[in-house]
């Protein structure tokens, strides 16, 4: 696992240091202000999923890329594309990192940098020819493959209309080491139209969908990157686009339309929440879960354990599975293969984060506050760490702690604080061993300071 925290300490010259922690070994690097064209408090940190390595980012608009495992770096900043806007999100892959341009710039046009492999060099994702006038874009990256999809939104965002996706989609690949992609730079793999329903998702508040961006505007991208789901125009039907499905022409062709199975609608029209490949895809009413089979007409149902509206969905295994895990740490799990059960043991858990998966989502960890044996459960100087997976709930009592990332051997790595302190202020790092053995492993001196909102660490597990 791969943490990374900024220290308070400043030197004179405005330099601080970045300390990693990386699978047991802590090391650090200096950060000077000419790293991220500005001082060194006012800064972002990340960690790209699969803890490849970490991006610092300026309020100015600047990001360096560290990459770990390569022992190389990489730069976004001003361009020809102008000045860059606040959000630079990784992609679901962690092959790269997507920038949007400021505000003042008018487009939806994007940067993006690869960063799986080693030789790092920023990206203009312009805007195709789009449909309407001034439209404007959703950039959404394949979770598991070097592919991003550019598709045009429809609506007038400044009325608060809900997204639809109404026009142009592209699909694009972009370099990567790791035998995905053997381009070079930004190449187009196919374009068309698509045009969803727009499904206010504030409307239904025991949908999952209402807590999760990730199938938003009714679109949602299979983790190859090989076709992109949306909710059609008519109840009960999805579009299907798949960029290499050609025609004689060689372009590709429309997305086509598939009917949900028969008895779809019969309680209430289930809602897309992802699209595990470009046959099974999952949905959600108020009370169900489905997975459906596109390409046979057939779905499997359980019904959602948890109080309605207080359920999250974790991806894992690169978008193939998503976890659902209440409040209360009941899990469901959803794959290619179906619907199932992963534990129904519940306990009362008072938290405000979400929890979190391992990278093959057989493991899921969740912090709370207070004891939940039912006897002191509103008292908050007991802090509970939960540990679930097939094999049941485990329960750990004791100091207040935050969760920053799980393995795929069920090894835990979390930071405590103090309940009483309204800023949450580290005080140690843990790790929760596979046995149960809890032991502090870092003192967590100097001090670490918080960026972002307000965060004290980036993390992910590898």
């Amino acid at each position: 696992m791969l943490a990374v925290w900024i220290d308070a300490a400043v030197d004179e010259d405005g330099a601080r240091a970045i300390q990693i922690y990386d699978g047991g070994a802590r090391k650090q690097i200096e950060l000077h202000p000419t790293i991220a064209d500005s001082d060194t408090s006012q800064i972002r940190l990340g960690v790209a999923p699969g803890a490849g390595g970490f991006a610092v980012s300026s309020i100015k608009g600047g990001t360096v890329w560290v990459d770990l495992d390569r022992g190389t770096r990489g730069r976004i900043g001003s361009g020809p594309w102008g000045e860059l806007g606040a959000d630079r999100p990784f992609s679901r892959s962690g092959r790269s990192i997507l920038s949007s341009l400021s505000d003042e710039a008018g487009s939806s046009d994007q940067v993006l940098l690869p960063i799986a492999t080693s030789a790092t060099a920023p990206l203009w994702l312009r805007s195709p020819p789009t449909e309407h006038v001034g439209a404007q874009g959703l950039v959404r990256s394949a979770a598991d493959a070097p592919i991003v999809y550019w598709a045009e939104l429809g609506g007038d965002p400044s009325a608060a209309e809900v997204e639809r996706i109404d026009g142009t989609v592209a699909v694009y690949a972009y370099p990567s080491d790791d035998g995905r992609s053997s381009v070079a730079g930004l190449v187009e793999l196919g374009r068309n139209r698509m045009h969803t329903r727009a499904i206010n998702e504030g409307q239904f508040p025991d949908r999952i969908g209402a807590t999760t961006p990730w199938c938003s505007a009714g679109f949602c991208v299979t983790p190859q990157g090989d076709a992109a789901i949306g909710i059609a125009p008519a109840t009960c039907q999805l579009l299907r686009f798949q960029w290499a499905r050609t025609g004689s022409d060689g372009e590709s062709r429309p997305a086509r339309e598939i009917d949900l199975p028969e008895d779809c609608g019969t309680f209430s029209e289930p809602h897309l929440l992802a699209a595990l490949d470009a046959s099974h895809v999952v949905l959600d009413d108020e009370e169900r879960l489905y997975l459906a089979d596109l390409d046979h007409g057939l779905w499997t149902t359980l019904p959602k354990l948890g109080r309605l509206g207080e359920i999250y969905m974790l991806p894992a295994q690169g978008g193939r599975m998503m976890n659902f895990v209440s409040i209360s740490g009941a899990v469901m799990r959803a794959d290619a293969d179906g619907l199932e059960v992963v534990s129904a043991e519940r306990t009362v858990c008072d938290s405000s984060v979400p929890p979190l998966s391992s990278p093959d989502g057989a493991w899921i960890l969740m912090t709370c506050l207070g004891s939940s044996d039912g006897i002191v459960e509103f008292s908050t100087d007991v802090g509970t760490v939960l540990r679930i997976s097939a094999l049941g709930l485990e329960r750990y009592d004791g100091l207040a702690m935050q969760g920053l990332g799980i393995d795929d051997g069920g090894n835990a790595l979390l930071y405590s604080y103090n309940p009483d302190d309204n800023e949450g202020v580290p005080r140690g790092l843990f790790v929760l061993e596979a046995s149960g053995q809890l032991s502090r492993v870092d003192e967590l001196e100097p001090t670490p300071e918080p960026f972002g909102t307000a965060s004290w660490f980036a993390s992910a597990a590898r």
